[in-house]
């Protein structure tokens, strides 16, 4: 993704910061015991269906679950949750 700066001025201070908001977001990975990833390199393969059935299934058995979805196509997993 290409971003563009008002100012070289703007664009050193946001390389700056990118080493912070890595570390928040490494301190923040930290704090969850398990991660899941579902990956394929090719669309239209389930990912998101395997995604939300491994959430309920193991929301069902008592697991603190949390789903992040990064499809830029559609929001499909509050689709599949019936959440609006």
């Amino acid at each position: 993704m290409v971003q563009i700066h008002e100012s070289v001025d703007d664009a050193k201070k946001q390389i700056k910061t990118e080493p912070d908001q890595n570390a928040s977001v490494n301190a923040s990975l930290e704090k969850i015991k398990h991660k899941f990833l579902v990956m394929s390199g090719k669309g239209g393969v389930g990912k998101t269906s395997v995604s939300v059935n491994l959430a309920i299934a193991l929301a069902s058995k008592g697991f603190k679950i949390g789903l992040m979805d990064v499809d830029i196509h559609g929001p499909d997993i509050p689709r599949m949750l019936g959440l609006e």
